[in-house]
């Protein structure tokens, strides 16, 4: 007779507070469309979205988390938003989703990035959680190198350029 050994369940860690990362792994859904409000007053509501494959993985590059980055353009109906974003839990799959509110600006400055699939490295910070269940995000950005030249330049320099987009030891968000 053959004994079975009860299985472990795979225990994943914990959603901590704390500066995170992401990569982008799969190619974008952009989404843009209008809807019609019933009133009073009637009114035209446009949404635009985009939705991503990444992986995100906590502080200290612990743990990578599979999940979905939505970013979000405001409407004009909700043009403030208390937090950048939102980190949620998946209730039945080992995955997260992140949703990230930016402006208008920033959202068509993405979409070339999006489009030249440019867009792969971001970093966002991550509250405490929240009442709600949900982790609210701090801040996002992407590090974005840029060449101030067209003459070919060495370590030294490049590094030299990397530190002033570096403050305090922290990427700056460019989109």
């Amino acid at each position: 007779m053959t004994v079975r050994k009860k299985a472990t369940r795979l225990q994943l860690p914990p959603i901590v507070a704390g500066e995170w990362r992401g990569e982008i792994v799969g190619s974008a859904n952009i989404n843009f469309g209008q809807v019609v409000q019933p009133g009073p007053p009637r009114q035209s509501v446009e949404f635009t979205y985009v939705i991503r494959p990444a992986s995100l993985i906590t502080p200290n590059a612990a743990f990578r988390w599979p999940g979905v980055v939505m970013i979000m353009a405001p409407t004009p109906m909700k043009t403030k938003h208390p937090d950048a974003g939102a980190l949620f839990e998946a209730d039945q799959l080992p995955s997260l989703s992140l949703s990230l509110d930016v402006t208008r600006a920033q959202f068509s400055d993405m979409l070339p990035r999006f489009e030249a699939q440019r867009f792969r490295d971001f970093y966002f910070t991550v509250e405490e959680k929240g009442a709600d269940g949900r982790w609210p995000v701090r801040s996002l950005g992407k590090l974005q190198t840029l060449l101030l030249t067209a003459q070919p330049i060495g370590l030294h320099e490049q590094l030299a350029i990397r530190a002033t987009l570096l403050p305090q030891g922290r990427p700056i968000g460019l989109f």
